[in-house]
Order: C-alpha cells, then structure tokens, then sequence
C-alpha cells in the first residue's frame, strides 16, 4: 500500500447516473475505451508502475468495483489492490498483434481493475495503452487521468517517495454541472432537442458479439490542413465536415425513403458548460444531441454542410443534450432494479425494430494540453472506441500532432467488415482531399 497525504479512502462511492447508464450499454457495446500512445523514447516501468498505482490513491474510484445492488448502485474499494492487474510490461516484436488481443479484451468492473495500463516494448520505441471501462470516465476523464498519469510519473521523478493526496472531497455526479443552470433553461434544452427515436441504423447481417474486431483510419497532416481550411471558409467546424461526411456515406449505404429525415447520435462533453470547463475529479459528464438531415441524392457537400452547421450551433445554444441527461440523472433516483428493468425493455424495443441511432463521437485533439513522461514525449496517440454489435454501431475520431485517426470497433457476425470498410472509404472520399 503506498502512502498518501491528509485523508482517509472512502470504502464506498456512490455511482452516478451516467456510471449506470453506461454500465447498462454493455447490452449493446463492450463499453472499453482504449487509447494508444507511441512514445519517442523509453520510460520507466517500474516508475510507471507506482505511478499508475498512486493514481488508484489519489482518485479513489479507479481503486474500486462496480456493485450492482437492487436499492443503490456503488463503487467498492477492492480489498486488495496489489492483486489486480492494473500495470503489465509486455517486449514485443510484433506490436500490433498485442494492441489487438488488448483491444479485443473486455473488463468486468465488477471483477477487475477499472483502469488498466500496458506498455508495449519494442526494440525502437515504448508504446502506452491505457484501457479503462466506460462505467467509471468517459473520454474527458480519460484526459483527466492521462493528465495525472504523467503528474504523477514526473513527481515520482523529483522524489521517489512522493505520496498523493486522495480527492474525496470532489464530487463524480452530474450536479456539479447542472447548479449552474435553472430548472427552466434544463427544461429548454430537454425539450427543444429533437430525434430520440432511431430512424435507421448501420447495414447489418446478424446480431452476433463473438467475432470482434477494429478498423484504424488515419488522415496526415497536410489533408488536415485542407479540410480544417475548407470548413473555416464555410465557417464549419471539422465536427461538422465529419458528421457531413458520415451522413453522405450512410445515405449511400442505406439508400433511406427521399426526404426522410434520418438522424445521427453525437456525445457532447459536459464539461464545457461549467464555469471552469473541467469537472472536479474523473467522472462521466458525457450527454448525447442528435443530428438529422432528410435523404435527398441531388444536395451537394456543402448543402449538407450548412444545414448540419447551423443545428450544431442551435445545440450549443439548446446546452448540448443537458436535458435529457437532467432527467436521465432524475431517473435513477429510483430504485436500481427498477431503473434497470426499465433499461431492459427500452433496449429490447430497440432490438427488436433492429434501429439504433449511428453514433459518431468526436473526442478531439488529444495533444491540446502538452502530456510526457520526463525526456519523453508523446509522437502519436488515438482512440479506438468500445465495439459494438447490432443494432449498435459507432465510430470515433481523434486528433494528434494534426493526424487525425478514424476507429470502428465492431463484431463480423453483425456487421460485413466490407459494408464497414465502404463506409470509411465512402468517408474519405467525401472529405475534401
């Protein structure tokens, strides 16, 4: 047990609406984030190693399991960390082939370490996977702890008896946005977002969860430049190229009913809404809004392009999906069996029209604040999404050093791996070359 400063460890934490939410998804997903970072150089292991286990200290959470109790849902300290694997140094000759089998492996919170790092050796370089279950953070936690990896890494380098301080003060749930808000300007956003219900989903053949796999695109730097100068001419955000592109490649998959209107899910941060734009510990304070645009073969990119531009400004406006996730938080006040029973069925309904919203997530720029470990630095990083199953299907984007990578995690006893390849190609082709 390492050492740390000042306060006592709680032996339970409540989860918040969104840890349940998210916990429930597995229905659909595996609900694994992954990101992958290649390094410049060499770091410590051992020093990596402690690092990563004083950040179980200093945000108590990721030291805990998920407990599903009838009444409340909670986190639970595990009884002994030493014990879980939470830190694995691999050599490797053939990198890529171990990013798979990590990749394809899923979590049970329940069980496991919620966070889980390994690091890749290779004969030129070290590469950091950081894996860790939706349930506890979502991709801006996921900021949130690689920021603290590396603090806690380059203390370590300073003093190798630094000790943490746990946050238990700082509070995971969703309120720490909404007091910022009236009830009224909750209640606009919740009821001014339009599109819940599914109008389509992904191409699909089955819906097996066996055979799984992922797909990495990647755009260089100079096509970045030319697609970030093409939206700033139009006054366009490259969220709002990507999601023109991905309509425009599932219009020519699904080939909808003429001016149908079709709709996409895009997770939106939270955190932005808040004063300080960052949360007071790691948490999930994702939210969703939809985007549709009606089937018409004859509109051009940049039709299509101005009609997604000004919705996305009226989301901003409308507070990105913070209603639905007021009453999401509201929900779960019930009783947990309940809440899940409810979940149940919805998903069932779902299932069984085989629709699911497409969900495109955008998680930015992960290079946007400078991270590395000592003398090292980090020269690439992306994300490769939780995979899905039909009818649930997602795509995620990412950015580093202007390179921006394209994942889809998926299983090939639901979804043609070629169907997914025409997509992103489909995707490529739409973007500005």
């Amino acid at each position: 047990m390492y050492p740390h400063k000042t306060y006592e460890i709680p032996k339970r934490i409540r989860a918040s609406a969104n840890d349940n939410l998210n916990y429930f998804l597995r229905s659909g997903t595996d609900q694994q984030i992954n990101f992958i970072f290649h390094l410049n150089g060499f770091v410590d292991a051992n020093r990596l190693k402690r690092a990563v286990r004083l950040t179980m200290d200093a945000e108590p959470v990721l030291g805990c399991k998920y407990i599903a109790n009838r009444k409340r849902s909670y986190w639970e300290r595990s009884d002994n960390l030493e014990s879980l694997e939470y830190f694995t140094f691999i050599k490797s000759e053939n990198p890529e082939v171990d990013i798979r089998k990590i990749v394809l492996y899923q979590i049970d919170p329940s069980i496991e370490s919620i966070i889980q790092i390994k690091l890749i050796r290779t004969k030129e370089k070290d590469i950091l996977y950081i894996k860790s279950d939706h349930s506890v953070m979502d991709g801006g936690g996921f900021y949130d702890y690689l920021t603290l990896l590396c603090d806690t890494y380059n203390k370590l380098i300073e003093d190798p008896n630094y000790q943490v301080e746990p946050n238990v003060l700082a509070t995971r749930e969703l309120n720490q946005v909404f007091k910022h808000y009236k009830f009224r300007k909750k209640m606009r956003s919740l009821l001014r977002e339009k599109g819940y219900m599914p109008t389509w989903s992904f191409p699909s053949i089955g819906t097996g969860r066996k055979k799984k796999t992922f797909i990495l695109r990647q755009i260089d730097p100079d096509r970045f430049e030319r697609i970030k100068e093409y939206g700033k001419e139009r006054n366009a955000t490259l969220n709002d190229m990507f999601l023109t592109a991905a309509f425009r490649s599932l219009f020519e998959l699904n080939k909808p009913i003429k001016n149908k209107a079709m709709t996409i899910a895009v997770p939106t941060d939270l955190r932005v809404l808040m004063p300080t734009k960052k949360a007071e510990t790691i948490a999930n304070l994702v939210s969703a809004t939809f985007v549709s645009l009606k089937y018409n073969p004859e509109a051009t990119f940049d039709e299509m392009l101005i009609d997604i531009n000004k919705q996305m400004n009226m989301k901003k406006d409308i507070h990105l999906g913070m209603g639905q996730t007021y009453m999401i938080n509201n929900l779960f006040k019930l009783r947990y069996a309940w809440v899940r029973w409810l979940a149940s069925r919805i998903y069932k309904g779902l299932y069984r029209r085989g629709k699911m919203h497409p969900i495109i997530t955008n998680v930015g720029r992960i290079d946007s604040q400078k991270r590395y470990f000592g003398e090292v630095d980090v020269e690439d990083g992306y994300i490769i999404t939780p995979i899905n199953w039909a009818p649930s299907f997602s795509m995620g984007i990412s950015s580093y050093n202007k390179r921006i990578s394209f994942s889809i995690a998926f299983c090939e006893d639901s979804y043609d791996k070629r169907t997914v390849e025409l997509f992103l190609d489909n995707i490529f082709k739409e973007l500005p070359q």
